[in-house]
C-alpha cells in the first residue's frame, strides 16, 4: 500500500519538514546539492527494475518538481507535484523513514536520516512534555 501526497496520511507533514530541513540557507527553494538528501527520502516510493535501480533518477525527479525551471524547488512546487510513499513509512514520529535510510548504507541516505532527526529534535525541543522520542542510531 502506497500514500500519497495529500492524503489522509503524514507523508505530506513529513515531506513540509524534511523541506524545511533540508533548505540548510532558508531560502524557502531547495537547490540541486539540496535536493540530494531530499531525493533519499523519496527513493522509497520510486519503482526500481529488476537490479533494484531506480527507474527514475535524481535528475528527472528534480525536474519533475522544478515546475518553473529555475533551477530550484519550493514547497509548493514540491507539495503539487504527485509523490508516492510505502504507508508504512509515512509514520508521524518519522522512526519508520529513518530506520530505513539508516538501512540503506549510503553517504547520501545517512545525510537524509540526519536530517529527519533533527526534525524530531527539533520539535522536542518545542514540546518537551510530548514525550515522542525516536529512537537514535
Amino acid at each position: 500500500m502506497t500514500s500519497a501526497v495529500g492524503g489522509p496520511s503524514s507523508l505530506p507533514s513529513m515531506l513540509g519538514k524534511a523541506f524545511d530541513k533540508i533548505d540548510v540557507d532558508s531560502d524557502r527553494r531547495m537547490s540541486r546539492d539540496e535536493f540530494k538528501a531530499f531525493y533519499e527520502i523519496l527513493k522509497p516510493g520510486i519503482a526500481t527494475d529488476e537490479d533494484g535501480r531506480h527507474l527514475v533518477s535524481e535528475a528527472a525527479s528534480f525536474e519533475r518538481m522544478d515546475h518553473d525551471r529555475d533551477g530550484s524547488i519550493t514547497r509548493e512546487e514540491m507539495v503539487s507535484t504527485g509523490v508516492l510513499m510505502p504507508a508504512e513509512l509515512c509514520d508521524d514520529s518519522l522512526a519508520a523513514m529513518m530506520s530505513y535510510l539508516r538501512t540503506r548504507g549510503t553517504e547520501s541516505a545517512d545525510a537524509a536520516a540526519c536530517l529527519l532527526e533533527r526534525i524530531e529534535d527539533d520539535a522536542l525541543a518545542e514540546d518537551p512534555g510530548s514525550g515522542a522520542r525516536i529512537a537514535s542510531r
